[in-house]
C-alpha cells in the first residue's frame, strides 16, 4: 500500500493499494490484504476502480473492505469479476461506515484512536485464486492523519 504522490492527490484519495491477478497467491477461495491506519487516522471514504477484469478461474469474484468491527464497514461485496457481463467498474464507500453508520465516530467516515487496519477480503465462488490469469484493481481511500507524526 503506498501513499498517493502529490501530483495525484487531487484526486480526493491519500492512499491507494493496487491489487494484480499476481498478487493473488492463495490456494483457497480467500485472500485478505490489509491497509494501515494509524492512531488518530479518520478514513473518511473509499473507492474502486476495476481497472482490468479478472479472469482466469471461478464466475465470480468480490472484494469488500473493513475493519475487525465490520468486515464490509467501508465497502460492501464489489463484484471485479463476473462470467454474466455484471462486473464492477467503479464503486464508492458503500459500507456502513461512510453510508450513514449508527454512531458518531461512523456518520461520515471512521476514526481510529488506535492503530488498526483496513481488511481488503478478496472472494472467488470456486477454484484457487492463484490461478486467476488477469486482473487489476485499486482500492482507494481518504485518510486524515490526526497525529503529524503518523
Amino acid at each position: 500500500m503506498a501513499r498517493v504522490a502529490n501530483n495525484e492527490i487531487s484526486n480526493g484519495y491519500s492512499d491507494v493499494l493496487i491489487v494484480k491477478h499476481g498478487d493473488l497467491t492463495a490456494s483457497g477461495t480467500t485472500q485478505t490484504f490489509t491497509i494501515p491506519i494509524p492512531a488518530g487516522g479518520i478514513v473518511r471514504a473509499v473507492g474502486l476502480y476495476n481497472e482490468e477484469e479478472f479472469d482466469g478461474v471461478g464466475a465470480s469474484l468480490t472484494v469488500i473492505m473493513g475493519d475487525g468491527s465490520d468486515d464490509n464497514g467501508f465497502l460492501a461485496a464489489t463484484q471485479i469479476h463476473t462470467d454474466d457481463g455484471s462486473t464492477i467498474t467503479y464503486a464508492n464507500g458503500t459500507g456502513a461506515y461512510i453510508d450513514g453508520g449508527s454512531t458518531d465516530s461512523e456518520q461520515q467516515g471512521k476514526i481510529y484512536t488506535s492503530a488498526d487496519t483496513i481488511d481488503c477480503l478478496f472472494t472467488l465462488n470456486s477454484g484457487a485464486l492463484s490461478d486467476m490469469t488477469q486482473g487489476k484493481v485499486r482500492l482507494w481511500v481518504d485518510m486524515k492523519r490526526l497525529n503529524p507524526e503518523a
